[in-house]
């Protein structure tokens, strides 16, 4: 049997948060480390008494999606559409100025936040094939800056999916097909 060499896939990706239509997208094209996209399914064995403890079937109850993006831009204007519950300020007469509060006296529901989340290769090589997306995904953002000479501000943005009104969770490949 021939491998298919032209099926390996390696390099970056662009990943776009708001991807559908109507919103203003926020795009992370400058990551460090790589964009991890993780998948799991859960499953409950079916056992009947005749087999004893031996599963006679087993059954998927659910599927988990997320996307982990650490992204080596320090930027407010983004940092304000990912962190839920936070305001972004600016200046008045300055618009330069700027300042990013994050309000913790509330209970966030994540779902508002949710939106679609596309991951695209940037291989020269690369089609829409190559995409993936979550159909509805809602930010959780953990920082941990270290300011020091060996390395750069990385904020790692991790963007759990749950399922869209039909149904949906993820796609891989052309979603115009």
């Amino acid at each position: 049997m021939a491998s298919d060499l032209t099926k390996i896939k390696l390099g970056p990706c662009k990943v776009t948060f708001d991807a559908g239509v109507g919103g203003t997208p926020i795009v992370f094209e400058t990551t460090q480390g790589g964009v991890v996209l993780n998948y799991e399914e859960t499953s409950r064995e079916v056992k009947v008494d005749q087999f004893g403890d031996t599963p006679v079937a087993e059954i998927i109850i659910g599927r988990v999606a997320s996307v982990e993006v650490p992204f080596a831009e320090y930027d407010l204007d983004k940092l304000s559409k990912i962190i839920p519950g936070s305001t972004l300020t600016s200046n008045g007469t300055n618009p330069t100025k700027k300042r990013l509060d994050i309000d913790a006296s509330k209970v966030i529901n994540l779902l508002d936040f949710a939106k679609m989340l596309k991951l695209e290769p940037l291989s020269t090589s690369a089609t829409a094939n190559d995409a993936i997306v979550l159909y509805k995904a809602a930010p959780r953002t953990k920082l941990s800056y270290k300011y020091d000479y060996s390395g750069e501000l990385v904020t790692n943005v991790s963007f759990k999916g749950f399922p869209d009104a039909t149904g949906k969770l993820l796609a891989f490949g052309d979603q115009t097909a």
